[in-house]
């Protein structure tokens, strides 16, 4: 049986146009998030995908369900 996957790319994807519709920083959200801006543009590049808690967090800062930042296959 095959069950749903996260996209990891689709799913940097749909942070960087959350980020952008925002009108916040990629600087202001890993400030937010704790973290490095090298790796909110991983996440934004598809490159890794966030913890949960991070995503969870995004989330509340970007004022969004989290199933606008997760993108399924």
């Amino acid at each position: 049986m095959d069950y749903p996957v996260i996209d990891v790319e689709t799913t940097g994807t749909h942070i960087r146009e959350l980020i952008r519709e925002s009108g916040h920083t990629v600087t202001e959200v890993s400030e937010y998030l704790g973290t490095s801006t090298s790796l909110v543009y991983r996440y934004i590049r598809g490159d890794v995908l966030p913890s949960i808690d991070r995503i969870v967090a995004l989330s509340v800062y970007l004022e969004v369900p989290i199933e606008r930042i997760i993108a399924v296959e």
